[in-house]
């Protein structure tokens, strides 16, 4: 089966396909790169990346002022769109052999709007390893995703055996009811409302306005982290002040 074809047929316009197999076969590349590649005009180019990144397909690294584009691991296209799950399935292994690991000792991947978010907590799922947070404000994510988002992520995560530790404020307004998550506190006036995950070898900044994920790749980077989170946790108290709202996550 025709890849250009497959991939118009779940939506992608003939320039984002252009332009994400370009990153495919280019790896992080800047605009110019794109340019050479595609033989397409930079402003058309710029439109497309924009496209590509709100659907999760594309990632970008900032390096000198200079922004780096690269594709997101092939397999996105099975959350992009489930309906055209078998067709994607085919062309699998034709982008994974197109697709140009990088080759950076520490790989950074942006991940805007929620689409983006939803693409990270695919990763953490496809991870299957357990999760620490730092900076947890839960009020803050139930006014920003959906239910069916939240619903989805702890089902799966309860089915995969997955369990997440969440460091918040002793003042937080409420925490998610559920059987895959333990939280702890720390005082308020030490707490600083920027939610990061650490898993497996990643860690995740999340930013909310506007609302941009920041997933680094790095073994070293992702132990410091979940050491000094080890740290805040055997401080952290295993009640908050006072009495806090819990959010059924429909487990």
């Amino acid at each position: 089966m025709n890849i250009k074809s497959v991939l118009e047929q779940i939506g992608l316009s003939q320039g984002e396909i252009n332009v994400y197999l370009a990153l495919l076969k280019l790896g992080s590349v800047n605009v110019n790169k794109i340019k050479l590649e595609t033989k397409l005009h930079r402003t058309t180019i710029y439109d497309f990346l924009d496209k590509l990144i709100n659907k999760g397909l594309v990632s970008y690294v900032i390096k000198n002022n200079v922004n780096y584009y690269q594709a997101a691991e092939p397999e996105k296209l099975l959350h992009y769109t489930k309906e055209m799950q078998t067709r994607v399935k085919s062309i699998m292994p034709k982008l994974k052999h197109l697709r140009t690991q990088p080759k950076e000792e520490v790989i950074v991947e942006v991940y805007k709007g929620v689409e983006g978010f939803k693409s990270v907590l695919n990763d953490m799922l496809r991870s299957k390893a357990n999760l620490v947070w730092l900076g947890v404000d839960e009020a803050k994510f139930n006014k920003t995703f959906s239910k069916i988002i939240i619903k989805q992520h702890v089902r799966r995560q309860k089915e995969l055996g997955i369990h997440e530790r969440l460091i918040t404020s002793d003042k937080t307004e409420c925490i998610y009811d559920t059987k895959t998550a333990t939280y702890r506190y720390i005082p308020e006036k030490y707490f600083e409302p920027t939610p990061t995950a650490v898993y497996a070898d990643r860690v995740m900044n999340l930013i909310w306005e506007p609302l941009t994920a920041i997933l680094m790749r790095n073994k070293d980077l992702a132990n410091s982290y979940k050491k000094h989170f080890e740290q805040l946790w055997k401080i952290a108290k295993k009640e908050p002040l006072s009495k806090i709202r819990k959010i059924r996550a429909g487990e």
